[in-house]
């Protein structure tokens, strides 16, 4: 009987499904370890990677600033083996098309992060390159190719958009077929379906998530792919975008408002106040685990949530 009851064990624990890894976005100044320690403690507990803001690039240079805040926090991280990396951007998106359209800069720029990368022991380079139009998607993925070339041991990864039931004309830039021959990883924004310069309407959704989950299967391999989730929505008065309602504040309007469940996964918070109707989407813990099973169903590497301290 005891051996019954040992192998019982045995076979729960090898089929028990793996919680998905995290990769949180944390944005640079906004948590310091020394005023905000039990989150971060509490935190580290299942976070796998730390991707930190700061860095930006212009149209002909890179620049790192100094992260003096950031530095308790970086140690603890790295003391319990959280991968650290930066997560790269463009100034403005006029500068993004000017560097894009420059490749003789291109170089000094790769050098300028892998000497940081490598000096600094952060684990590789994250892009998040959006709202460019989509004629330079070929540069983007070209300027991917020569930082291969010139730091083959750094991991690239970047932030893309959905290309399911998404704004074509944001997510053409991110051409999946180009992008997965020199990307090791990628963040699928599954967030701001609806957003400020859209009607109403769910952030996220368990459905759409799932689409573009299949479609980027298509291009990269599950181990590659984190799903990208919100901690945050939107609220929008008279059909036109007010606010953000972070998951951390959602309690204080559940308790104040009429709210239900829509059938996207986020919770509807709905009121009148002064004859203009207010109307808010915003994903709870619920959602949350429904997203969290999608990406364990689909054996994705695991869950990226922006942004953290929205929670």
């Amino acid at each position: 009987m005891k051996l019954f009851h040992f192998c019982i064990f045995i076979i729960f624990i090898l089929t028990k499904p793996s919680y998905p890894e995290m990769w949180g976005y944390y944005l640079k100044d906004s948590l310091p370890y020394e005023k905000h320690q039990q989150y971060w403690e509490n935190r580290f507990a299942n976070l796998t990677v730390l991707c930190f803001t700061g860095i930006t690039v212009s149209s002909t240079d890179c620049i790192i600033p100094e992260f003096t805040n950031e530095q308790a926090l970086f140690k603890k991280a790295y003391d319990r083996s959280i991968a650290l990396i930066p997560h790269v951007t463009f100034t403005s998106i006029k500068s993004g098309i000017a560097f894009l359209t420059h490749p003789q800069y291109w170089k000094k720029i790769i050098h300028t992060l892998a000497y940081a990368i490598r000096t600094s022991g952060w684990a590789g380079c994250h892009f998040d390159f959006e709202y460019l139009p989509p004629k330079y998607a070929a540069n983007f993925a070209q300027f991917l190719k020569i930082f291969k070339a010139i730091a083959p041991d750094i991991s690239l990864s970047a932030a893309i958009f959905p290309q399911v039931e998404c704004n074509p004309t944001h997510a053409a830039f991110h051409d999946y077929a180009l992008l997965s021959t020199y990307l090791d990883a990628i963040v699928l924004m599954c967030y701001d379906q609806h957003n400020p310069k859209t009607k109403p309407g769910p952030v996220t959704d368990v459905e759409w998530s799932r689409k573009n989950i299949e479609y980027a299967l298509q291009f990269f391999k599950a181990n590659q792919l984190w799903l990208g989730i919100p901690a945050y929505g939107y609220l929008w008065k008279d059909n036109t975008y007010y606010s953000v309602i972070t998951m951390k504040s959602l309690s204080k309007y559940v308790t104040r408002y009429r709210n239900y469940r829509h059938t996207s996964g986020t919770i509807v918070i709905e009121y009148t106040q002064n004859n203009d109707h207010f109307i808010a989407y915003v994903p709870d813990v619920n959602l949350h685990n429904q997203l969290y099973e999608l990406a364990t169903s689909y054996k994705l590497k695991g869950i990226a949530l922006w942004r953290l301290g929205f929670e």
